[in-house]
C-alpha cells in the first residue's frame, strides 16, 4: 500500500476509527485513500464503459460484542471481518476499511450480478471467519454500480440505501 501511514483514532467505546491511508488494526487501505480511488475508478468505468460495483459491508452487533466482552474480541471481529474480505476478493478488487463497523469494496470489471455472488461468498464465509464472535455480529450488505455520468457521491448513497433494505429483512 502507498501513501503516508493512517492513524487509527479511538472513538468513545475503545473501537478503533480508521483515518488516513492504511487502517493499521486491518491492514486495509483506509478512508482516505479509499474516496481517492472510489472516484478514480467511477471516472475510469465512465470513460471506458467498463463495469464496476461498489460493495459496503457493515457489521452491526460489534457495539453490543465490545459491552459484553469487551474492547480486545471487537477489535479481533473488526480484524477478522477485513481478512475475510481480503481473501474473497481478487487481487484487481480494492478492499478498505471506512468507518469503525465499515468496510468498502470496490469490484473492478464486476457488474451487479457477479458483485451479488461475491456479496453471498461474504456472507456465507463471514460467520467462520468470526468463529465465536459469529453469533453476535451480522454482516449487513450494500452494493451499486455506477450509472453513465453517475457520480461517485451518488453510487456510495444507493449502496447505502441497499445497505439499509438489508438492515430491514
Amino acid at each position: 500500500m502507498s501513501g503516508p501511514e493512517g492513524i487509527a483514532n479511538v472513538r468513545e467505546g475503545g473501537i478503533p476509527d480508521p483515518a488516513g491511508w492504511e487502517d493499521p488494526a486491518t491492514g486495509l487501505f483506509g478512508p482516505d485513500f479509499w474516496h481517492r480511488l472510489l472516484a478514480s475508478e467511477v471516472a475510469r468505468s465512465f470513460r471506458y464503459r467498463r463495469p464496476l460495483t461498489v460493495v459496503l459491508l457493515d457489521l452491526e452487533g460489534i457495539d453490543e460484542l465490545q459491552l459484553a466482552w469487551g474492547d480486545d474480541l471487537a477489535r479481533q471481529a473488526i480484524h477478522a471481518a477485513g481478512q475475510c474480505v481480503r481473501h474473497l476478493a481478487r487481487s484487481s478488487d480494492q478492499c478498505a476499511r471506512i468507518g469503525p463497523t465499515r468496510f468498502g469494496i470496490l469490484l473492478t470489471e464486476t457488474d451487479e450480478v457477479a458483485a451479488i455472488n461475491f456479496v453471498e461468498r461474504v456472507r456465507e464465509a463471514g460467520p467462520s471467519s468470526l468463529s465465536r464472535m459469529a453469533g453476535q455480529v451480522r454482516f449487513r450488505f450494500g452494493w451499486a454500480s455506477p450509472a453513465l455520468g453517475e457520480a461517485a457521491e451518488a453510487v456510495m448513497r444507493r449502496a447505502e440505501s441497499r445497505m439499509a433494505a438489508d438492515r430491514a429483512d
